[in-house]
């Protein structure tokens, strides 16, 4: 067995980058796309320069005996002299056309055991260029919460740490592997307290992870932030013979005191949410076979189960949920969001 610490996150918003593209907000990586193509210019500046020095040192070798070869040879060298400085204005000019293109080619990203570190972007980019990279990003003026996708911010007081966890098994046959990615809040405060119980839930399922064929997955997402509260939310994905097990979990951290808040705490869990979740989910999911056959009792035993339900808050408000497995309807989760109860 071997534990990797591979990686790559966004430098624009921290989220994870599968094949050099950002999962939550679209960026994509022009340095690792146009990177050989830069290389490939400098080495035929290179080449060019090369061969326009050969005749300027073979020159002085010339035998300057006949006034002819000497005027001959004073024309090859104004040639030559002009070709380079022509050469010299291209490159200047191509150097100056792609920095422009590249603008936003400008990050000092590093890793350092796990943690990302810096990195910046320019957010006028994809105005300038009319680019649209079809992610979903939350707003309050949304009717309902579309899909967990990560919402950190900049400008607050702490920052975020995105750390990767995996096992791979040495055996290249054997694909049951175990992987995951977490936030861990970092500033002048302390989060020890807070970090601790993020990095517990996020390697949930580390100690088990080989009791499914193909291993699990997490992968965590910050859906709030501010000063007073955060919200980190985690998919797991556990992978069976029989097909892929979702779940969701959440954690919403007072930032004051550093305690974890309880669903009590965000939202009365009693009859009126199950009316309401109950409404909501028709306008927002539609059709829920599970749902839409579970008792009303039998619901809100799940949603003040804590092993099976999950709150937690985005920019569109508050998201309620609960895990399901039945023999009858399969397995998966449902949310929905209660938008009278945003921050």
């Amino acid at each position: 067995m071997s534990e990797n610490k591979d990686f790559g996150f966004c430098p624009r918003c921290g989220a994870l980058m599968q094949n050099g593209v950002c999962r939550s907000c679209g960026y994509t990586d022009r340095r690792a796309a146009g990177g050989s193509q830069t290389q490939d210019s400098s080495r035929t500046a290179e080449a060019y320069g090369q061969s326009q020095r050969q005749p300027y040192q073979s020159a002085p070798a010339m035998q300057p005996r006949q006034k002819k070869h000497r005027e001959r040879g004073l024309m090859i060298a104004l040639a030559v002299t002009g070709a380079g400085f022509l050469l010299i204005l291209l490159i200047l000019a191509a150097a100056f056309f792609f920095s422009s293109i590249g603008k936003t080619v400008n990050s000092e990203s590093s890793w350092d055991n796990g943690y990302y570190d810096g990195g910046y972007y320019d957010d006028d980019y994809y105005d300038d260029y009319g680019y649209d990279s079809g992610y979903y990003v939350p707003d309050e003026d949304d009717p309902y919460y579309r899909e967990i996708v990560d919402s950190t911010r900049t400008d607050l007081s702490y920052g975020i740490s995105w750390i990767v966890d995996s096992i791979t098994p040495d055996d290249e046959e054997d694909y049951c592997t175990y992987y995951s990615t977490y936030p861990l809040l970092d500033g002048d405060g302390d989060y020890s307290a807070v970090n601790r119980k993020i990095t517990q839930a996020a390697l949930e399922y580390r100690d088990s992870y080989q009791e499914y064929s193909g291993g699990t997955s997490t992968l965590g997402y910050v859906t709030y932030m501010d000063e007073e509260m955060i919200s980190i939310v985690f998919q797991h994905s556990l992978y069976g013979d029989q097909g892929t097990l979702p779940r969701v979990s959440a954690l919403t951290f007072d930032l004051e005191t550093g305690e974890l808040l309880e669903p009590g705490e965000m939202i009365t869990v009693d009859e009126e949410l199950v009316m309401r979740f109950r409404s909501q989910n028709q306008t927002q999911n539609g059709a829920v076979a599970y749902l839409d056959n579970l008792s009303d009792e039998a619901f809100l035993s799940i949603l003040n189960d804590p092993d099976q339900s999950f709150y937690f808050y985005s920019p569109v408000g508050l998201e309620a949920g609960f895990n399901y497995e039945s023999e009858e309807y399969g397995s998966g989760w449902v949310s929905v969001t209660l938008k009278e109860l945003a921050l």
